[in-house]
């Protein structure tokens, strides 16, 4: 169980650092996008009528806001790995991550045979003080 501790516990913080690198990394990329979104605005605009400009500019701030999310959830499941808690959120963002292709794959196929094996699921079917977490 000792091992399956370390592994969460290294899981856990490659969780977390991979999810606040991304968040920096999205923040980034889409304020340049956001720049040059404004020109080709401006280009839309003269060929399109202004709902449709809306609605695609409108369709990009949803994506954006989704990834947020994701990356959000993604931090927290580092965190519940961290506490032995959570176990279906830890699993379903796990599968999830394996769609940010490369390293998010890696990260969710790592996290999801670690969170396979049945001492992992004891781990996490333990009450709090038993485990040792806090």
């Amino acid at each position: 169980m000792d091992q399956d501790k370390k592994h969460l516990k290294r899981l856990s913080q490659i969780q977390i650092l991979y999810g606040i690198l991304n968040l920096f990394v999205s923040y980034f990329y889409y304020q340049e996008i956001f720049v040059l979104v404004d020109g080709y605005r401006k280009d839309l605009e003269k060929n399109n009528p202004e709902v449709q400009v809306a609605l695609l500019i409108g369709f990009g701030f949803i994506l954006f806001l989704i990834g947020i999310a994701i990356l959000f959830c993604i931090i927290l499941a580092g965190q519940s790995l961290a506490l032995y808690e959570n176990y279906t959120l830890c699993l379903v963002v796990a599968i999830a991550e394996c769609l940010i292709v490369p390293i998010g794959t890696i990260i969710g196929v790592y996290t999801i045979i670690i969170l396979r094996r049945d001492s992992v699921k004891k781990l996490f079917a333990m009450p709090k003080e038993e485990s040792g977490s806090s």
